[in-house]
Order: structure tokens, then sequence, then C-alpha cells
């Protein structure tokens, strides 16, 4: 679809801030929906825990693009990240369905595949991990992105005509994350969460265009697509970096070596027209 209705829900956080912009600059008629009004433009104040609600918000609308979420779970007990992302997961596929809105862009997340605050050691079954790997979460963040993704192919099962598209975004960088990150090349705080999205990344305005090309690109189905740049941000060659914090048995593709990232985000390259446009300290990528 192109210039249609949007509702974005988490239209007030970062990357939705972002999404809102990238949509209506191209030509979008957009809904900012958010539990707490933040941005400049006429948020619909909308608990997206609430079917009603949500039903309420997302009717007259051709898409949804639902980046409605607790972030991590970091600030919040596991309980409260758990249900929160599934119920309004649920919710915003529930009332797409009875209202007939057949285009639902997901924001998932890298920790879908349960590194980045894994309780338990493990090492991937095979690098560049890619859209086949095995999701694995042990957290409560992570298995809300997992079973996220499995509502999404529930639904379509109820509903085959549904396009429903599941971005799975890495570490998302603005100028805030930039400025951590410059010393971090070098002297890293390495944590779970840093390490556990091997060491990727993605401009906030490259997840915007991945926003709206999903929904540009949408047809029948679900499918679930690794949103990061082709590098890493460590100066470190990523093997040495996955032989510290990954040891074990597994297979490392020979292109994985020096600054190439050790997640493949060539899927969304070939279906969604996507690519990372901005290194991870703003500048443009050298093609």
């Amino acid at each position: 679809m192109t210039n249609g209705k949007v509702l974005v829900s988490g239209s007030d956080g970062r990357i939705g801030q972002a999404t809102v912009a990238e949509l209506r600059e191209h030509g979008y008629d957009v809904t900012p929906a958010d539990i707490r009004r933040r941005a400049a433009w006429n948020t619909q104040i909308v608990d997206f825990t609430d079917l009603d609600q949500v039903i309420g918000v997302m009717q007259g609308h051709d898409a949804a693009v639902h980046l409605a979420a607790i972030p991590s779970p970091e600030a919040h007990t596991n309980e409260v990240v758990f249900s929160n992302n599934v119920v309004s997961t649920f919710n915003v596929l529930e009332a797409a369905t009875i209202l007939g809105i057949n285009t639902v862009v997901m924001a998932s997340s890298i920790s879908a595949l349960g590194y980045a605050y894994r309780h338990r050691y493990f090492h991937p079954q095979y690098v560049p991990v890619d859209e086949a790997h095995p999701l694995l979460s042990q957290d409560s963040y992570g298995l809300s992105k997992m079973i996220g993704e499995t509502l999404a192919a529930g639904f379509l099962r109820r509903s085959p005509d549904m396009a429903l598209i599941s971005l799975r975004f890495t570490l998302v960088v603005d100028e805030s994350a930039r400025e951590w990150m410059r010393p971090a090349r070098d002297n890293p705080p390495d944590s779970e969460a840093t390490f556990g999205a091997f060491w990727t990344f993605v401009d906030l305005r490259d997840a915007a265009s991945a926003c709206r090309l999903a929904l540009e690109n949408a047809r029948p189905g679900h499918e679930a697509y690794l949103i990061n740049a082709p590098h890493i941000y460590r100066r470190e060659d990523i093997r040495d970096l996955l032989a510290a914090h990954y040891p074990g048995e597994y297979p490392i593709a020979k292109h994985v070596r020096g600054s190439a990232s050790p997640v493949d985000p060539g899927k969304a390259q070939r279906q969604l027209s996507w690519s990372a446009r901005y290194n991870w300290d703003g500048e443009l990528i050298e093609r």
C-alpha cells in the first residue's frame, strides 16, 4: 500500500516519532496513538491493553504499525513486561481482524532470538544468524516478542488474506546512543543487552524507513525480518568478539570476519527493498 491511512501505536516513542514523520513525509495520512502524549502532534491517548480502546482508534484505517511496547525487561517487573507486550499485540491483531484491516507491521526484536537478556548461556546454532534461526528466548521481553510473532502466525491461519510483518529491530541508535557508543567502540561496557544483540545496530531513521517499506511491500502471509546494518559498531574483529562472548562449536561463514555483521539483514534487502543507509555515527554508509 502507498499513501493510505495508517494508525501508528507507540507513536510518541523513539521509533514511533521517527516513523510518523517518515510516513507523513511520504504522503501517508497518519493517526498517532500512545498511552501518553510526548510529541508535538495530536496524539490519540490509547491504552493498547484495552481491546475496546484499540478497536475504537483503529476504525477507518487501511493499515497499522504497532510499535507500542515496554522496550526491555530492565525497568518493569517480568509479568508487567510480558503481559503488556503480549496483550497489546493480541489486541491490535484482533482489532485488525474485526475491522477488516489486512496490513499490520509489528515491532519485534532481535531479542526474540534469546541472547540479549538470557538467564543461562547458549551460543548461536550458526553464524550469520538469519530469520531461519530458532527463537530461543528465556526472558520476559524476548518471550513477549517471540510470542508476538506466534500470534501473527495464528491470526494468519484465521484470516489468510492478512499481510503481517514482524520487524526484528536490533539496537536502535539516535544521538543519545551515539554518546556512549563512541567510547564503547574501544572500551566497551559490555552487557547482556549489547553483546546479546551481536554488536549490531540500526540508525533510528533506518528503523523508520523499514516500517514504511514494510507497508509498501506487504503481501499476504506473515514474514519476519532482521533489521540491522551490515556491519558491527565495535573495532575488534567479529571473530574475536564471538570467541570471547560465544565460545563453543558452531559454523561461522567465511565472510563473517572483520567488521561484518554476524546477523544477516539480507532478507529485508531482497523482499522489502530496505537496506541501512546510516552508520553508527550518523554518517552515510559508504557503498
